[in-house]
């Protein structure tokens, strides 16, 4: 039998298999597809938004602002001096700043402010950013702390001024509705965006994730994510809820565990908190083995099940949007699958496959230039798409290989800084 006919025979088993592969590839991109186009349409909305109360009417809502920081005497002072400059009345919110096993300067800087709290922690067992929060709010409670809310903000962070009015705005309206147990989340985005290309490329991703995402998920009445920087939990909530959360993805077990017990998170765009990216190969390489390290314990199908069975069970269809977004794979698995089963439909020439694979690509380049419409794009956003290939072949890396090595550390593993 020669070769030719060999591939004859094969060539139907081979188109199946590519057209499963498209299938399976058309679910998480047609779940973005509809997120996006969700998001786009925020440009006309379905109705007036609800206003709160007039500011003079009521008592502005008190705030705790805690900032976990791990050795981040070069970066902290910058987000303290963002926060001095808060629109929003002095008197109504304390900053505390939790110097976790630190062996720099950090808590000497901040108490030397006169006017934000230090917490002090030292514990070399129960290492993490997640058991850093459990004991600061354990001390806010010990401490008889007065709040309404807790904002939660990374130590490399900048705050607009408006920060804690947009939050403010937007838990008063949950209060008008009854909602006791609110949970909102900011628009994380980056500080540095036009320093080099793989800022601009970072700023790019985490406008998919930290903005587009959840405006078109909030469209569709469904529920954002938690992204740990610019969280927003009322007091209510986290005595209902304890922060229990200790994993290396302590933010979003924690919005898990929420949408399991039926809680959405409102995403407030107008509240905008940006932070530093690396400029530095190793910075960036420490950063993003954090964000993508595998969990031991945390698989992505047992959370999955869980929550497919709480939304059957109590008919909640935000619960089931949940399990797609839980189960939509990362870009950059997305894209290579997407240019692979092209470059396949191409080789095996078979048309509806190729019309497909298209398809494909359409909705992801449609999700991927997104941001560029709904935001403002920093300078220097368009060359750097010259570097996006190294940049996805990167990831790809980071997801597929690299975290596979974090799987059993829970260490607070902290980027080293370049000061803003």
């Amino acid at each position: 039998m020669t070769l030719t006919t060999s591939f004859a025979t094969l060539l139907p088993l081979l188109s199946w298999i590519l057209l499963l592969a498209e299938l399976a590839l058309a679910l998480p991109v047609g779940y973005l597809t509809v997120v996006t186009a969700a998001a786009l349409l925020t440009r006309w909305p379905l109705q007036a938004p609800a206003s709160a109360p007039p500011p003079s009417a009521t008592e502005p809502l008190r705030f705790v602002v805690l900032i976990p920081a791990h050795n981040e005497e070069l970066v902290i002072e910058t987000l303290l001096a963002s926060l001095q400059q808060l629109v929003y009345p002095r008197s109504h919110y304390q900053v505390c700043v939790i110097a976790d096993n630190c062996t720099d300067g950090t808590a000497s800087l901040v108490r030397s402010t006169g006017w934000a709290t230090v917490y002090e922690r030292c514990d070399l067992q129960r290492r993490g950013k997640g058991y850093a929060l459990n004991w600061a709010l354990m001390r806010l409670a010990e401490d008889g702390v007065i709040y309404d809310a807790c904002v939660f903000l990374d130590a490399d962070a900048v705050v607009e001024p408006s920060f804690l009015q947009a939050l403010e705005q937007a838990l008063r309206v949950g209060l008008a509705r009854g909602e006791d147990l609110q949970a909102l989340q900011a628009r994380n985005t980056v500080l540095n965006a036009s320093a080099s290309p793989g800022t601009a490329l970072r700023w790019l991703a985490l406008s998919l994730m930290n903005h587009v995402r959840p405006l078109g998920r909030t469209r569709l009445g469904a529920s954002s994510t938690l992204t740990g920087n610019g969280m927003c939990l009322t007091r209510a909530l986290l005595e209902r809820y304890p922060w229990e959360a200790f994993s290396r993805g302590e933010d979003y077990e924690y919005y898990l565990q929420l949408v399991e017990q039926g809680i959405r998170v409102r995403y407030v765009p107008e509240a905008i908190v940006r932070s530093q990216m690396p400029l530095r190969f190793a910075q960036m390489r420490s950063q993003d083995l954090r964000w993508e390290a595998a969990e031991a314990n945390t698989s992505a199908l047992r959370r999955a099940s869980r929550l497919l069975r709480a939304g059957l069970q109590a008919g909640d269809w935000r619960r089931l949007e949940a399990v797609a977004e839980l189960l939509t794979p990362p870009l950059s698995v997305l894209l290579a699958g997407t240019m692979l089963v092209l470059l396949a439909s191409l080789l095996l020439r078979w048309p509806p496959a190729m019309a497909l694979a298209l398809l494909l690509l359409l909705g992801l380049s449609v999700y991927v230039l997104s941001p560029l419409a709904l935001l403002d794009p920093p300078k220097g956003i368009y060359r750097a798409f010259f570097f996006a290939p190294v940049f996805v072949l990167w990831k790809l890396w980071v997801y597929l290989v690299l975290r596979q090595s974090q799987r059993q550390k829970r260490d607070w593993l902290r980027t080293d800084r370049t000061p803003a």
